[in-house]
């Protein structure tokens, strides 16, 4: 596939008025809430957060929250609420960059330990002091390295996000051990506003499944948490349209005391035949000889094609008011929904399928499309327009609503082959003469293909739309999170897997091989 211009992680500087060399004055370190540092508390706190117990301090209302892992949330943190506001306006002085990709959308300052701002460098004196590093110590019960610490400045606006992750980077000797949090938010920010910090329950085979805990952001409060193999967490979308969620946060290092733990997951493929007539289903314009060698020679030429009014209208039509028949959740009111499978874990992906157990309930006319992808008759036309071969299928009826997302990862790594999805999404207010569209405005729901931290493919949901991306070595998509705008919109697709047969290349190696024997003979 040819490169596009757009990068994977999009780094757009956010310009912010410089602060005048006139108000780089020093000022002194900001003091802590001296209640955390009272023997009576941290005996208290310690005690909580090493055993995985309920901890609140009525006379701070600092509080610790044992499930799923040990949270802190240290209100008041700073003493001086002057010094906290004067703060957050150096902060937003600071030049910030869009951070985007599969996982997060959001805006990041450089590394706080470089700027020359006073209360910036004041509060990363405190933090790098022996007294903070000696609290943190005492209320977690974790050795810390205070030489290796991270610290930046982050801004989420409407529409921003971090997905579920766990922050546990390592070596096999020292890591991030701590990750902190200092709110800087508008005083009156509530769980409406969004931006929760939202803490993942994980299940026997260490994968997150759920979210059990949502911790509202709340200004001048230091929130933190022990890092570890299933300390899986979120930032929950900013909902906010005139607050932003600001906020300065890193890591504490230190020694580890437990090796890595790689978890690897499974996939199951499904597997049906059938014999369908391509006429009974396809669109006639696409069979013709001459319309299949156009096809093969654009999907040649760029690895992709798209092919939109793939259906017969009229079958299309009964697909969409079968499905319409269903319900407004495609089988609410029956025993079982239709998608009634929840695909994770979270922090890979996201989303509904058909399970096998619900097969008897997919309506008629999606039924035989299913089965027209799994048939000779289908492989035989793939082969016809891709010029490959193939020896298995694997296929998927799924659906993406509101939150949901697919992620780059190791522990969902895609088998190299040919990708074929058919679109057939819910697009609600859509009108005959108008049919509503997919706003990429939205800069949500599409599926993003990306070599080398390069996109180079980007495809929106579209009615009655097959698309062919040729997926080779290196080559890997997911499907961007939707957001909060896109909606009662859904993404619904039967997406396959063609697993292509390689002695094609070997053969077409072979043929090259002997074209140019053939051209050095005749030269000779």
């Amino acid at each position: 596939m040819t490169k596009r211009d757009l990068p994977l992680d999009v780094d757009v500087t956010q310009k912010r008025a410089k602060t005048s060399t006139q108000d780089l004055t020093p000022v002194d370190p900001p003091t802590f809430n001296t209640r955390y540092s009272d023997p009576e508390f941290v005996k208290g706190f310690n005690q909580a957060f090493r055993d995985r117990k309920p901890f609140e301090d009525p006379k701070s209302n600092a509080k610790v929250i044992e499930y799923p892992y040990p949270t802190a949330s240290l209100p008041n943190f700073l003493q001086s609420s002057t010094y906290l506001q004067t703060l957050r306006e150096e902060l937003l002085t600071e030049e910030f960059y869009h951070k985007s990709n599969d996982l997060y959308e959001f805006y990041q300052s450089e590394d706080l330990r470089l700027s020359k701002k006073p209360h910036i460098v004041a509060l990363k004196n405190a933090i790098y002091s022996q007294e903070f590093f000696s609290m943190m110590s005492s209320l977690t019960g974790i050795d810390l390295d205070p030489s290796i610490i991270d610290l930046n400045g982050n801004q989420y606006l409407e529409g921003c996000y971090l997905l579920c992750h766990d922050d546990d980077i390592k070596n096999e000797k020292e890591g991030r051990r701590i990750a902190f949090i200092l709110y800087l938010v508008d005083e009156d920010w509530s769980a409406a506003d969004g931006g929760a910090l939202d803490l993942f329950k994980c299940n026997e085979t260490g994968h997150p499944v759920e979210v059990v805990q949502s911790l509202v952001p709340v200004r001048n409060t230091l929130a933190f948490f022990e890092l570890s193999s299933v300390s899986y967490h979120q930032v929950a979308e900013v909902l906010s349209r005139d607050k932003n969620r600001i906020s300065i946060s890193g890591w504490f290092h230190g020694p580890l005391k437990t090796k890595l733990i790689s978890k690897t997951m499974s996939f199951t493929p499904l597997s049906e035949q059938g014999d369908i007539p391509l006429e009974a289903l396809l669109n006639p314009d696409y069979l013709s000889d001459n319309s299949i060698q156009n096809i093969c020679n654009v999907f040649s030429d760029q690895s992709s094609i798209e092919l939109q009014r793939f259906l017969k209208p009229e079958i299309y039509k009964t697909l969409l008011e079968e499905l319409e028949a269903l319900g407004v959740e495609e089988g609410a009111q029956t025993d079982r929904p239709l998608w009634d499978e929840k695909i994770g874990p979270s922090h890979v992906r996201n989303y509904r399928r058909v399970s096998h157990h619900n097969r008897g309930q997919i309506p008629i006319t999606l039924a035989r499309v299913q089965q027209l992808f799994t048939s000779k008759v289908f492989e035989s036309y793939l082969t016809k327009i891709a010029n490959l071969s193939f020896l298995s299928v694997n296929t998927e009826l799924r659906m993406f609503k509101k939150g949901d997302y697919t992620l780059l990862h190791d522990h969902a790594l895609e088998r190299n082959g040919l990708d074929v999805v058919f679109s057939f999404p819910v697009m609600p207010n859509s009108q005959e003469s108008k049919p509503a569209e997919w706003d990429e405005s939205w800069g949500a729901g599409a599926t993003h293909y990306v070599a080398d931290k390069a996109n180079l493919l980007t495809l929106y949901p579209k009615h009655n739309t097959l698309t062919m991306v040729l997926r080779d070595e290196g080559t890997l998509r997911f499907v961007r999170y939707l957001n909060a705008r896109v909606g009662e919109f859904r993404r619904r697709e039967l997406s396959a897997l063609y697993i292509v047969n390689d002695d094609d290349d070997e053969e077409e190696d072979e043929e090259a091989e002997v074209e140019g024997d053939d051209e050095q003979d005749s030269q000779e």
